[in-house]
């Protein structure tokens, strides 16, 4: 079952990808691929002349609307993985950005707080007579 819905996720996915559903194919099955295992290996890469291959995928030169579908695709996958990529540098800037900001304080603060520490180095916290 688990495999199943795998495979009908992975099917949905393709098809929002690509906006293609799988009855837009030759209607080939999975099962139609036993009943070629018969043929001979030379006549796998055989080509007719319409053509087509010899395993029934279709015509081996993209039509214009698939490759504009091609394109199209191509195209969103690229912006998606540029979109992606473009919140990480974002995100390690900022954070980047955060680690500089809370690490340096201005230079006069930074020696009074040395002269501090150094002066109640042996017990740093704060008594009732220095408050």
């Amino acid at each position: 079952m688990e495999a199943v819905m795998a495979c009908w996720e992975i099917e949905q996915s393709l098809q929002s990808l690509t906006g293609v559903s799988p009855g837009e194919g030759t209607g080939a099955t999975m099962s139609d691929d036993d009943d070629d295992q018969v043929d001979s290996d030379a006549n796998l890469f055989d080509t007719s002349l319409d053509g087509t291959d010899s395993m029934g995928f279709g015509p081996l030169i993209p039509t214009e609307s698939e490759r504009s579908l091609m394109e199209r695709v191509r195209h969103e996958l690229k912006h998606e993985l540029k979109q992606g990529y473009k919140e990480k540098i974002v995100d390690i800037r900022e954070e980047i950005l955060r680690k500089r900001r809370a690490g340096k304080l201005p230079g006069d603060t930074t020696s009074v707080l040395k002269a501090w520490w150094q002066s109640h180095a042996k017990w740093p916290y704060p008594t009732v007579s220095s408050t």
